[in-house]
């Protein structure tokens, strides 16, 4: 993994983060992973362990190799302080599975508990204003379809560490060709100096998004929240467990409870089906996540599906994917 993480570091290291690492803040999200639970089945194999930890890091350095705005950077590394155990998957728990953005608790709450962080965050000249709306910095934070470091991570990891579908030399050669670009509505996004890179980051893009609309990863984050509903109805764990616990003691909790987790955890399949099976299957519509990047063109720049027929062939399948109405596991048959 820090093959991976090395390759967004800055030649000019911002060396004011480093001390953010250690604050107990930040520390939490060690043990918060970044697969919304699917590191505990074998439905997936990802290649390490990647928390939401690796991926603030991740993030805040993408942000400062683009533009070296030190507020942004270290909001960038602060931006998912609020999300919890199991991540988008408690986002189900709720019903929220169109949004996912039920979960997260408020960045400024979760900071204003930490003296040290707020000590830091003084010294550098942040004001607790600048985690308000983080949607103003535009190279961390784009409304979908468009590209923000966030979203780049999202899309890169889960193609290297989550799918291993491309290896580190394309994550690279994606990365190098990035530049920052001016988008249809006058703001400042990150996109691709080349056509042809920006076609190859589609390819990603198809590869994360169709996943992230499949059954498999719809069942780990659905199986994974009906368990913590019934942990708390249990009274075994409290839903302010998972903002304080690490996530191997409440998988802990969840193993000694529940005989179908150590089923889930054996788990090597999801099978479909157009009719609904008689035990414990998925069948929603989820949270569609898409990216179309700009590419530059002369002096200005385009969204890649309107400039390559490659690229739009891509989207085109991409939005036409239905995976089965129904998909389960065989050897679960209810949640117990």
């Amino acid at each position: 993994m820090q093959e991976y993480m090395n390759l967004f570091i800055d030649k000019e290291y911002p060396t004011f983060l480093d001390k953010y690492f250690s604050t107990k803040t930040l520390k939490r999200l060690k043990y918060v992973t970044q697969f919304c639970g699917a590191d505990y089945t074998k439905l997936y194999s990802p290649t390490c362990l990647y928390t939401r930890y690796d991926h603030s890091i991740v993030v805040a350095h993408m942000t400062w190799h683009f533009n070296h705005d030190k507020v942004a950077t270290i909001v960038a590394l602060l931006h998912d302080v609020g999300t919890p155990c199991f991540a988008h998957t408690i986002d189900y728990v709720f019903g929220d599975y169109m949004n996912q953005e039920s979960s997260e608790r408020d960045i400024l709450d979760m900071i204003k508990k930490d003296v040290t962080l707020l000590k830091y965050l003084e010294e550098d000249n942040v004001t607790l204003d600048s985690f308000s709306d983080i949607a103003k910095f535009p190279i961390l934070e784009n409304k979908s379809p468009k590209l923000c470091t966030d979203r780049l991570d999202g899309v890169l990891h889960t193609c290297y560490i989550w799918l291993h579908t491309h290896p580190l030399e394309d994550i690279a050669e994606v990365y190098q060709d990035m530049a920052v670009l001016i988008n249809e509505n006058g703001r400042e996004e990150i996109g691709f100096r080349h056509k042809r890179i920006a076609t190859k980051f589609c390819k990603m893009v198809y590869v994360y998004a169709k996943e992230l609309w499949s059954n498999r990863s719809k069942y780990v984050s659905k199986y994974v929240s009906e368990i913590v509903k019934l942990a708390v109805e249990e009274e075994k764990i409290t839903l302010d467990d998972l903002y304080t616990k690490k996530e191997v003691e409440i998988v802990s909790i969840f193993k000694k409870t529940f005989s179908s987790w150590n089923l889930f955890e054996d788990a090597t399949c999801i099978m479909g089906s157009e009719e609904e099976p008689s035990f414990f299957s998925i069948s929603f519509l989820a949270k569609k996540r898409n990216v179309i990047p700009l590419v530059q063109v002369r002096k200005s720049s385009m969204r890649i599906c309107d400039t390559s027929i490659i690229a739009k062939n891509i989207y085109n399948q991409l939005e036409q994917y239905q995976d089965y109405k129904y998909g389960f596991v065989e050897s679960i048959k209810e949640i117990c």
